[in-house]
């Protein structure tokens, strides 16, 4: 199997010379054809441009062209001073907002690794104090962590609840479920959860935590979550690469609005 840091050497089929069609939007296609097939699989790196221009026997201008046009179309990925690569697979099922994300993001059956960046005690700031029910200044147990499917970063998470719920939560294993963690360990079961949802773009500290560009557009999640008793026991914001996730939202007459995110449709147009 070819490494997907190798890039691919897929023959490629001549350009038409007598066509109308520009020579930028032939190159597209042959490439999209590629990448539709899987003869050029989802995390494959492609070939530097003067290679494609090369073996097409045209300048860079149109092969520069065609490969940012099928980055913005999102079917393939730049990263600076490591190339081009074909865009990994949207995540194919559903991610319910008010239960595991660990356990979640796994039924996906995509590879998972949850990375913690702190784990720390601070004092409540008047936001989290009026959010959460505790006086301002009182401990909060903040937790930092960055999620991975398939070796990528895509979502980065970060928790308070308050410290005196939940005494020695930092020496636990945080790299798994914190839902599970916090239902065996202290009784503790979310039930429900109020959810803001909006656009906002990468500060520099996200951009380099989720690998994007500052200034990226990222899906916001924030949430107060209550447990069984309905106490706010959870204030959390949910960043999420915005071109692997969309979300639905289904409403009930008796029971309200829910939201999740879920996949977005793959750039072949069929669903996952």
């Amino acid at each position: 199997m070819r490494s997907p840091e190798a890039p691919s050497a897929e023959p490629l089929p001549g350009l038409d010379r007598a066509s109308a069609l520009p020579y930028h939007e032939q190159i597209y296609r042959l490439l999209l054809d590629l990448i539709v097939s899987g003869r050029l699989a989802p995390g494959e790196k492609l070939l530097q441009e003067k290679e494609y221009a090369s073996r097409l026997g045209v300048s860079l201008a149109p092969v520069r062209q065609a490969i940012l046009a099928l980055a913005k179309d999102g079917y393939v990925t730049r990263t600076r001073g490591r190339g081009t690569y074909v865009r990994e697979t949207k995540v194919g099922a559903e991610i319910q907002l008010l239960s595991s994300f660990t356990a979640t993001l796994s039924a996906t059956g995509l590879p998972v690794a949850m990375r913690v960046l702190s784990a720390e005690t601070v004092p409540a700031d008047e936001r989290l104090s009026a959010a959460l029910g505790v006086a301002e200044g009182a401990e909060l147990f903040r937790l930092r962590r960055v999620a991975y499917l398939s070796g990528e970063p895509v979502v980065l998470l970060s928790a308070s609840l308050p410290a005196a719920l939940f005494p020695g939560l930092a020496e636990a294993d945080l790299e798994g479920s914190l839902y599970g963690l916090l239902e065996r360990r202290y009784g503790t079961v979310m039930t429900s959860a109020r959810n803001v949802i909006e656009v906002v773009r990468a500060l520099p500290e996200h951009a380099g935590h989720l690998q994007v560009p500052v200034g990226e557009a990222l899906l916001r999640v924030e949430a107060v979550t209550l447990d069984q008793n309905g106490t706010p026991v959870e204030f959390s914001q949910v960043l999420y690469q915005a071109d692997r996730f969309r979300f639905e939202i289904e409403s009930h007459p008796r029971h309200g609005v829910g939201f999740r995110p879920a996949p977005t449709t793959p750039p072949d147009g069929t669903t996952p």
